[in-house]
């Protein structure tokens, strides 16, 4: 009990990100979405105006996993096709309401 009290003040106001730290562009993030979609005949439009852009950039865990004693327990596919679904039933659920569909 002690150590859950100790953990919640140390951990206040503290920022974690929580991924499976595998090292995967924007672009074939994208591809993957599409993928999952079934929607892989489309094209994503590059414009390259972005200025400053940091090339190569992952999040880390480390800090979540010595803290919080974490540990992703999920792909990324999977999570990407449990978030889809959970996107397609809310725009779906959205659009019945508005009598669109």
């Amino acid at each position: 009990m002690l150590y859950l009290m100790t953990l919640r003040i140390a951990i206040v106001g503290e920022a974690f990100n929580f991924s499976n730290q595998l090292q995967i562009s924007v672009l074939e993030l994208v591809h993957r979405i599409l993928a999952l979609m079934n929607k892989s005949y489309l094209e994503p439009v590059i414009l390259n105006e972005s200025r400053n852009e940091i090339k190569h950039q992952y999040l880390s865990t480390e800090k979540a996993q010595k803290l919080l004693k974490w540990k992703p327990i999920s792909t990324l596919d999977r999570g990407l096709s449990e978030t889809i679904k959970w996107y397609q039933n809310f725009v779906d659920h959205k659009l019945a309401l508005t009598g669109i569909i």
